[in-house]
C-alpha cells in the first residue's frame, strides 16, 4: 500500500499507514487468557489496571496497533477461555484516551451492532484518539452468542452480504453532508444524519478476517485491512495465500494490507523456549475449550477445512491458530524476516504473559528489528 498517500488522505493521523516494513500491534488483551488456551500459571487474567499498563507499555514503545477481540461468552473447560471480556467500543475508548500514538481498534459484530450507533461510537473514538480509530468488522461464527441477543443466524455467505450493506450505511453516515434515507435488503431507514464526521477522512480504515471464499471477497472490495489465518507454515504457501488476497483487491483497483496472528515465546535459548511452548500447549492446554472451540469454529467460519483444523489444534492451544514465533531474540527476528519476504504487512501479537513478554519484545526483539530493517528507529516516550 502506498503509505504516503493514505497517510494524507487520513490526515497523518493513523500509524497504520507509516512506513515500517512489519507493522506490530497487540491482540486479545480485552479477553481472558488472551489467545493462549491453557491453565499454566500466569496465564493473563484480564483485568483493568494490567490492561491499561500493557496499553501504555506498547504505546508508548510505538507499536502500531491496539485490538481487541469481540467475544461474548467463554468456551467451557477448565479455563472457561475467553468468558471475562471487556466490551470493545467502550474500552477502545478508554485505552484511547490513555495512548498517544497507537490505532486503537474495536471490534464490532455487525449483525449485533446498528449501523447508525456503530457510525457514532467509531466517530467518538477516532475524536478522543485524534484520527487514530480503526474498526475490525466480525460477521460472526459463535451462534451461542448470537442466541444471547436474540439475533437471527444467517448462512454463511448471506453474512458478508449482510456486511456490505452495514459497512456501506456506515460510511456513508460518516461522509454525508445532509440527511438522507436508505434503502436496502435488510436497512430501510429515514432522515439519517450523524455529525460530528470522523477525524479521518474520508473515513475511518476497516478491517476484517475473513478466510472462507465469500470472507476473502469481502476484504478485498470493501477493506483496508485482511487478517488471515496463515494456512500454511512454510514460506511457499504462505506467499502464495498472500499473494491471492493482494492480487483480489487490485483486481478491482484497491490494495489491501495483510496482518497476522502471532504468538510469540521468547527465551534466551531456542531450546528453553521451545521447552515451555511444549509445557503450556502440551502439559497445561485445556484441551476442552479446544475442541468446543474448533467444533464451533469449524462448523460456522469455512476459514479452515476439517483436515487443516485438526493440524492447527496445538497453534489453537498455543495462539488461537496463529503463526509461531518461538526462540532466541535473534530467532524470532529472522523469522519475522521470512514474514516481511512473503507480504506480511503487519503482526498482531499475543503472548501467555502479557505484562512481563511485551516489556521483553521492547527491550530484546525490537532493537533487532530495526538492524535488521524491519522497522525504523523509535525513540521510545518517557
Amino acid at each position: 500500500m502506498d503509505g504516503a498517500r493514505d497517510r494524507s488522505k487520513r490526515g497523518g493521523s493513523n500509524p497504520l499507514y507509516g512506513d515500517n516494513r512489519m507493522k506490530l500491534g497487540i491482540i486479545a488483551m480485552n479477553c481472558s487468557h488472551g489467545s493462549t488456551i491453557t491453565t499454566a500459571e500466569g496465564a493473563w487474567a484480564m483485568n483493568w489496571p494490567d490492561t491499561r499498563d500493557v496499553a501504555v507499555m506498547a504505546d508508548k514503545a510505538g507499536l502500531e496497533v491496539l485490538l481487541p477481540v469481540a467475544r461474548w461468552k467463554g468456551y467451557g473447560g477448565p479455563t472457561n477461555f475467553n468468558n471475562r471480556t471487556f466490551e470493545t467500543y467502550t474500552w477502545a475508548a478508554g485505552i484511547g484516551a490513555l495512548t498517544d500514538r497507537s490505532a486503537v481498534f474495536s471490534t464490532s459484530h455487525v449483525p449485533l451492532v446498528h449501523p447508525v450507533t456503530a457510525a457514532k461510537q467509531a466517530v467518538t473514538i477516532d475524536h478522543i484518539t485524534g484520527g487514530r480509530f480503526a474498526l475490525n468488522i466480525v460477521c460472526g461464527w459463535f451462534k451461542n452468542e448470537f442466541e444471547m441477543f436474540g439475533a437471527p443466524w444467517m448462512n454463511h455467505d448471506e453474512r458478508y452480504e449482510y456486511a456490505a450493506e452495514w459497512l456501506d450505511l456506515v460510511r456513508k453516515l460518516w461522509s454525508a453532508e445532509e440527511e438522507f434515507d436508505y434503502d436496502g435488503r435488510w436497512f430501510t431507514c429515514r432522515n439519517l444524519w450523524s455529525e460530528p464526521k470522523p477525524v479521518q477522512r474520508p473515513f475511518p480504515p476497516v478491517m476484517n478476517a475473513g478466510g472462507s471464499p465469500a470472507g476473502q471477497r469481502f476484504a478485498a472490495t470493501h477493506c483496508d485491512m485482511n487478517f488471515v489465518i496463515l494456512k500454511q507454515h512454510d514460506l511457499e504457501g504462505g506467499k502464495a495465500q498472500i499473494d491471492a488476497l493482494k492480487s483480489m483487491a487490485r483486481a478491482v483497483g484497491r490494495e489491501v494490507q495483510v496482518w497476522i496472528h502471532v504468538y510469540v515465546v521468547c527465551r534466551d535459548t531456542d531450546k528453553g523456549a521451545r521447552d515451555y511452548l511444549d509445557y503450556y500447549v502440551r502439559q497445561k492446554g485445556d484441551r476442552v475449550a479446544v475442541d468446543n472451540l474448533l467444533t464451533i469454529f469449524g462448523m460456522q467460519s469455512e476459514t479452515l477445512d476439517a483436515k487443516v483444523l485438526d493440524e492447527f489444534r496445538f497453534h489453537f492451544i498455543a495462539g488461537h491458530g496463529g503463526y509461531p514465533l518461538v526462540g532466541r531474540p535473534e530467532t524470532i527476528v529472522a523469522e519475522m524476516d521470512k514474514l516481511v519476504k512473503i507480504g506480511v504487512d503487519g503482526c498482531l501479537i499475543s503472548w501467555v504473559r502479557y505484562k512481563e513478554e511485551l516489556r521483553q519484545w521492547i527491550d530484546e526483539i525490537m532493537p533487532l528489528m530495526v538492524q535488521a530493517g524491519q522497522r525504523r528507529p523509535f525513540t521510545p516516550a518517557v
